[in-house]
């Protein structure tokens, strides 16, 4: 490989979008790290061997197999230009996910040397009816992400924001005395207070932000700040949004709280020690009287 080849290929792999390379015969010459996220793949896995081998087993919105017959990619080959459409593919560990696809030919001498696919998913063209992504990678009663959702959109958002200069915040909250709430106003209530602290953070979180339901009344939030200073700004707004809060059952207005702890993902550090890091805050903050928010950001 030359060195124009690895820039290009160090190139391919910092995009956010899943890229591969094949031949004129359909063999796959090169997979991104971005192609590993999204279908679950390693490169090892599928360099070498054919797309028409039905690999990842595209589907479209019909459910009609396009790998073996209608593959866009073909068609972008054939006709020698770009071609676009959207698909669902086969995620290594089993759902369906849709993604847009991109095939581009490429051609020297005016003669075919192969094609470059770009692929990403579409996460809001998913009807009622189809909604195969939510069913796997959203909670469905917060309709925020669940932990395998988390697993799924982390790495691909978080690369990206990192080339932009961002920091990666966590938040950990937990709403305080829920049990109460469900052992004295039955878990339906319960189930609104969850819906409601989801709202809030679907509305305070920017776009590229990521919410989840970590599990039973815990929420865990990324979000991407240039500093300290706009984390502390984002948790204490959330609880703020919380406190002001109510649902109201029957007569009753039930009102709640929360707590929460912060951190910012060190250089070299596992996304998981710096969660634990933040439950270990939102903890302190519960024993300081709850309702709280504590922080350990430390950007030195």
């Amino acid at each position: 490989m030359n060195v124009r080849e690895d820039l290009f290929y160090r190139l391919i792999d910092d995009l956010h979008e899943g890229v591969y390379i094949i031949n004129p015969d359909r063999k796959i010459l090169y997979w991104n790290k971005s192609a590993e996220e999204i279908t679950g793949y390693k490169a090892q896995e599928v360099i070498g061997k054919s797309c028409n081998d039905n690999i990842l087993r595209h589907v479209d919105k019909d459910g009609h197999e396009l790998c073996l017959n209608d593959c866009p990619m073909v068609e972008a080959m054939e006709k020698r230009k770009k071609v676009e459409g959207e698909v669902y593919l086969h995620h290594k560990t089993g759902y369906r996910l849709l993604v847009k696809v991109t095939g581009i030919p490429i051609m020297e001498n005016n003669k075919l040397e192969g094609l470059i696919e770009l692929f990403n998913p579409v996460m809001s063209s998913l009807s009622h009816e189809e909604d195969f992504l939510n069913l796997a990678l959203k909670d469905p009663l917060t309709r925020i992400y669940n932990r395998k959702g988390f697993e799924f959109i982390y790495p691909l958002r978080q690369r990206e924001m990192m080339t932009l200069g961002y920091k990666t915040g966590i938040l950990f909250i937990d709403i305080d005395d829920f049990k109460k709430i469900n052992d004295n106003f039955g878990h339906d209530t319960g189930d609104r207070v969850l819906f409601a602290t989801a709202r809030i953070f679907s509305d305070v979180l920017r776009h590229n932000d990521i919410p989840v339901r970590w599990g039973g009344e815990e929420f865990l939030a990324i979000a991407f700040v240039k500093d300290e200073q706009s984390l502390n700004l984002i948790g204490d707004k959330l609880l703020k949004l919380i406190q002001g809060t109510f649902i109201n059952n029957k007569d009753l207005v039930i009102k709640f709280t929360a707590s929460a702890g912060g951190t910012i993902l060190q250089k070299d550090e596992e996304i998981l020690d710096a969660i634990t890091r933040a439950d270990q805050l939102m903890y302190q903050a519960k024993k300081n009287g709850k309702n709280q928010f504590i922080t350990d950001t430390n950007l030195d």
